[in-house]
């Protein structure tokens, strides 16, 4: 994906459009996977000409990066009110942390695919959010469950605390996103009874319960 696919704009009526072809991506991610989304149809969406998106895009690819940086927005926020949570408990954080991860990539199952598939196929995709840190925001995660480290049978913590937001995130992408496909079905389990076992397993782990 080439850092020069999009075109920056300058006037308010071009920020405006570029806006509307993103708002239209969104829309149609909701029913479509992104490789079977048209560039008629996200223009169609957006109530522009086809020339008038490639006037602002190279091609559709392009609109990653801004569907990546709107992604980040989210997940600031989605953490943040992680942060704002009163947990009681290391089992309290640990059981509603897993749920609301669980619920979060569930509520963006097609935006989550397009854009895990697509930063594995154009990896500067992942540079391409200047405001969003995602290995800090995965230490955010990992200090709440350090407000309760002395809960934690573990001697390195920090450590435990990360393999712990490594585990959850990632085994969730895989059961929610791909379910039918290696290594989701190594577990019959379905997402949301996943969460629950995975809620158990990393219990056991912190030595919790």
């Amino acid at each position: 994906m080439p850092s020069n696919a999009i075109i920056l704009p300058q006037q308010q009526r071009s920020q405006e459009t570029q806006r509307r072809l993103l708002d239209a991506l969104h829309h149609c991610l909701q029913t479509k996977f992104f490789e079977h989304i048209s560039i008629k149809e996200l223009a169609e969406h957006a109530d522009v000409s086809v020339g008038t998106f490639y006037r602002r895009f190279k091609n559709k690819e392009s609109l990653l990066p801004l569907l990546y940086q709107d992604f980040g927005n989210d997940l600031l926020q989605w953490t943040q009110s992680l942060e704002e949570t009163s947990y009681t408990s290391l089992d309290h954080a640990i059981e509603d942390i897993t749920l609301e991860t669980f619920r979060f990539l569930s509520s963006r199952k097609s935006i989550f695919r397009t854009l895990h598939l697509n930063a594995r196929l154009h990896t500067e995709l992942v540079d391409s959010d200047k405001i969003v840190d995602r290995k800090v925001v995965y230490k955010r995660l990992a200090a709440i469950f350090l407000r309760f480290e002395q809960q934690m049978h573990a001697q390195h913590r920090e450590e435990t605390a990360g393999v712990m937001v490594y585990t959850l995130v990632t085994t969730l992408l895989d059961k929610v996103l791909y379910p039918n496909v290696t290594p989701a079905i190594a577990s019959d389990l379905d997402a949301k009874a996943f969460t629950a076992e995975l809620t158990r397993m990393l219990k056991a782990y912190t030595g919790s319960r």
